[in-house]
């Protein structure tokens, strides 16, 4: 109940709230009631703090709604730690990490969550750009420490071989 103890993907502490079948109780958004009902390809929901709504799904992860009279397209996509969406106030994209998420083209939408304390907003999208240059810093080192060490065993194997021959004919030559 509540949502207390309830771990997502990452395994992150979700949403406090209450979601029953006709209830929703969230700290931010109130209580409300709703009911819903498929017919055919449509799904018609009725919520008392949303009003009414017709929507159906046009593809994967996008969908058309009429919600209190007003046209509404929305599509969320993602592929691994990128994500697209579509809204009425416009399209955004996002990338998301172990800090929290990114928002390129709204970057005021970003967060940042560090020992259990989350941020929204700029502040949240100047310490997300500063953790992801500070990742690919460390990336770029272990990439390179990683290349070091192949280009050195590249270089290597043509004198190790020469030694092996050089050894071996010697010892060849000794024992003939």
């Amino acid at each position: 109940m509540f949502g207390l103890g309830k771990k997502d993907e990452d395994g992150k502490q979700v949403r406090i709230e209450h979601r029953g079948k006709y209830t929703r109780a969230s700290r931010t958004g109130g209580v409300a009631v709703r009911g819903e009902k498929k017919v055919g390809p449509v799904n018609l929901t009725a919520n008392s703090s949303k009003g009414l709504r017709a929507s159906t799904r046009i593809a994967n992860g996008t969908r058309v709604a009429l919600q209190n009279g007003r046209f509404q397209l929305i599509g969320r996509w993602r592929a691994g730690a990128l994500g697209f969406n579509l809204s009425k106030t416009g399209v955004s994209a996002s990338v998301k990490n172990k800090a929290g998420t990114f928002n390129f083209l709204k970057p005021q939408y970003s967060s940042f969550k560090f020992a259990g304390v989350q941020l929204r907003g700029k502040k949240a999208a100047q310490l997300q750009i500063m953790y992801m240059l500070f990742m690919t810093v460390v990336f770029a080192a272990a990439f390179g420490a990683k290349l070091l060490v192949f280009l050195a065993w590249l270089l290597a194997l043509p004198i190790l071989f020469i030694w092996d021959m050089a050894v071996g004919f010697v010892r060849g030559a000794r024992n003939s």
